[in-house]
């Protein structure tokens, strides 16, 4: 009976000194595994709720996600298009921004179909030619929110714009919450708000009634360029066509347009601008007639600017007439305006 339980306690001890040991053999493996050369950021070792991008340092695109996280660890219930209106506001974004709830399906930047996420916006400028879209996605609790990012990374399309292409492609996440952005490289190059050397423009002041439209629209376009000495007439137009002073029911829009006859002007072809486009409304029957020019670098802003005037005809839409005619100059680029007193 002794020796039974000398064999069993001894059998015992065995099992025991193996169990340890393979304990610690899977112990040590994990131990290792955390040892990297370059320790991971405290946010992402907490339960790992951050998945980080990649990005440079100083970049556009590092700025755009140190709001995203900020504003998400201080709010973690902050709504995608409550987070997609505050990111459009960065003034790296120099023109036009806006922001829109989305659903699944085919969105711009991607190839194919996109689901898998329960609520969703985009941001990004109002200008089409721009390589910039941005997105944030809400997932249901318990979602997989790793194999969502990676479906971004695999469906993301930076040439979805075809004109223009897209030089860097982030895609991030704070617990459930998924940030993804595409932007061009010259953002990173981007003057900080204001523009740099916009306290330096010449601006030549335009004729105008106080509170009437056309002193609006005049002080819209001068804000803009204040704030984006870069834009291009397009940007500067289709920024107008959207002025919240402009009727709902109107229909607003924007083109590029070339040296030669234009709406408002009796037989004079609008010549010596570099580059121009129109503003105003779909509907011939509006006394409307809105333009900008960007004139060469050390061209006679103030003699062109004459020629608009001697040569425009407010009536020019034969049944209706323009109430005031609205001229000025924002260094190179002239501002050209016939329209009623009042919006209404």
């Amino acid at each position: 009976m002794r020796k039974l339980l000398a064999v069993v306690l001894s059998l015992t001890m065995i099992f025991s000194m193996a169990a340890c040991g393979k304990k610690d053999e899977e112990k040590n493996p994990a131990e290792n595994n955390t040892v990297t050369s370059t320790p991971a950021p405290e946010a992402e070792n907490k339960d790992n709720s951050v998945i980080t991008p990649e990005f440079a340092a100083g970049t556009a695109g590092e700025k755009f996600w140190n709001e995203f996280l900020e504003t998400m660890k201080a709010n973690p219930e902050t709504a995608p298009i409550d987070m997609a209106n505050k990111l459009v506001t960065n003034p790296l974004i120099q023109f036009m921004g806006g922001a829109a709830e989305v659903e699944p399906g085919f969105l711009n930047g991607f190839e194919g179909e996109l689901a898998g996420f329960e609520k969703g916006a985009m941001f990004g400028p109002m200008m089409g030619s721009i390589a910039f879209i941005g997105y944030v996605f809400e997932l249901e609790d318990g979602a997989d929110v790793k194999a969502f990012v990676e479906t971004l990374k695999n469906q993301a399309n930076p040439r979805w714009n075809i004109c223009v292409t897209a030089d860097y492609t982030q895609v991030g996440a704070y617990e459930n919450t998924v940030y993804f952005l595409m932007y061009p490289a010259e953002m990173d190059n981007a003057a900080p708000e204001g523009g740099e050397g916009a306290g330096e423009a010449t601006v030549i002041y335009p004729e105008v009634a106080e509170n009437t439209w056309g002193e609006t629209l005049w002080e819209a376009f001068e804000t803009n360029m204040n704030d984006n000495p870069a834009a291009t007439p397009v940007d500067a137009a289709f920024m107008l066509a959207i002025h919240e002073s402009i009727p709902e029911e109107a229909s607003f829009g924007a083109s590029e347009i070339l040296p030669g006859f234009l709406n408002g002007f009796d037989n004079y072809e609008v010549t010596d601008f570099k580059s121009g486009a129109m503003f105003g409304p779909m509907m011939g029957s509006v006394p409307f007639a809105g333009y900008i020019f960007e004139l060469e670098e050390g061209a006679d802003v103030e003699n062109f600017m004459t020629d608009l005037s001697e040569n425009c005809n407010p009536a020019w839409n034969v049944c209706v007439e323009a109430d005031q005619t609205v001229v000025g100059a924002y260094n190179n680029m002239v501002f050209f305006l016939m329209c009623p007193n009042s919006a209404n």
